[in-house]
């Protein structure tokens, strides 16, 4: 893939780092809303032109997100958004995001990596990814 497209959210940017396989990246220290969820979704969608797609949640080094928004991810039901990654830096991170799957039950395939490339390589089962995923935090 020659031009990497992106969107600027709220809370950081969405990145499509190949044809079907979108990157939110998190740069700021604030809690994910509802609404900052539909804006991944909806940015999503438009990067990837309404096709399938999977999802890295990267949460830099701090990742919050209120109840509200965790029950709307989890039950969102769009059957682009094929699975969910989850990349976690630290002990509280992987304790928060085991909570999201353990009690949330998302309607998706999610799991949770301490890499990027952990977690673009078992959604690559769900999409094809066209080239690397390497980036810094």
């Amino acid at each position: 893939m020659s031009e990497q497209k992106s969107i600027v959210v709220r809370l950081g940017e969405v990145i499509l780092y190949s044809k079907r396989l979108v990157l939110v990246k998190l740069q700021n220290d604030h809690e994910i809303e509802i609404d900052d969820v539909k804006e991944f979704v909806t940015s999503a969608l438009k990067l990837t032109e309404n096709s399938d797609f999977a999802v890295i949640l990267d949460g830099g080094l701090t990742l919050d997100v209120s109840e509200a928004a965790m029950n709307y991810a989890a039950k969102y039901e769009n059957k682009k958004w094929l699975a969910f990654a989850i990349v976690v830096r630290s002990i509280s991170e992987r304790l928060f995001a085991n909570y999201y799957l353990k009690f949330k039950k998302p309607v998706r395939p999610t799991k949770v990596f301490t890499t990027p490339h952990g977690a673009a390589e078992w959604l690559s089962q769900y999409i094809v990814i066209d080239g690397p995923v390497n980036y810094t935090v």
